[in-house]
């Protein structure tokens, strides 16, 4: 019987590598997932906990969707140059001034 996707959701890296971290206790990985895990290990700067707080805190404070929000936390932008491209799909213009404010809030999260 074919798997169904019941539900789709965007997650930030430090949650892809924990879940495949705990799968990998459980049992072994597939090829694809053990290569996930890899790539995520290189890739993941935040805790899972402190990514999690950062993602809510971009999508109430900063009114940013999921999508942009796990973008920001995934790539944790240090500079304007790096966080106005993650922010295109949002529909609306932000000053410099917001965007500086979005980077201070990435900033409490990342030290």
């Amino acid at each position: 019987m074919p798997k169904r996707i019941i539900k789709k959701k965007e997650i930030p890296l430090p949650e892809v590598k924990n879940f495949l971290e705990k799968r990998k206790k459980e049992g072994e990985l597939s090829t694809l997932q053990n290569v996930t895990l890899d790539y995520v290990s290189k890739l993941v700067k935040i805790e899972e906990e402190k990514a999690e707080r950062l993602r809510e805190k971009l999508i109430k404070e900063y009114r940013l969707s999921s999508f942009t929000a796990t973008q920001i936390v995934n790539i944790l932008p240090r500079n304007v140059d790096e966080l106005r491209p993650l922010l295109t799909l949002e529909r609306r213009i932000f000053l410099t001034s917001e965007l500086q404010k979005i980077l201070d809030t990435i900033h409490e999260y990342t030290g």
